[in-house]
């Protein structure tokens, strides 16, 4: 009986490590960025975005600002060492549209888009 649970299990043990060894061959390089560095881009208040990355050691980051017409207004590098970084930027005095913050680490690149509107002031009708 021993040796019957045993096999079972070393089976089963066999069947998993390749099912993990299949999963690793099959991996996604979009997927490996995700894992290696992750982004966070809100709203802030007063006309300011966050920007947040949180990262493995290992790898050198380069952060983009792009207007819609791909324009850079910022740029920073980020050192291997570093396991997160924050950003607001102020945003007051850009123009309506459409904003990109890129993520790149030389062979993968992570996009998030924002766009900035100006809210048009309500009709306000004054009974008196």
């Amino acid at each position: 009986m021993k040796t019957t649970i045993k096999s079972i299990v070393a089976s089963a043990l066999f069947a998993l490590s390749l099912v993990s060894v299949n999963a690793a061959t099959l991996e996604d390089p979009k997927e490996t960025a995700k894992a290696t560095y992750a982004v966070n881009v809100f709203k802030g208040k007063e006309g300011k975005v966050n920007f947040l990355l949180e990262k493995s050691q290992g790898k050198k980051l380069s952060v983009t600002l792009r207007n819609g017409k791909g324009d850079i207004l910022f740029n920073e590098n980020i050192t291997k060492n570093a396991k997160g970084y924050a950003r607001r930027f102020d945003v007051a005095s850009l123009s309506d549209g459409t904003y990109t913050i890129e993520v790149t680490d030389g062979e993968t690149k992570l996009v998030k888009d924002f766009v900035l509107s100006t809210d048009q002031p309500a009709r306000l009708v004054t009974i008196n």
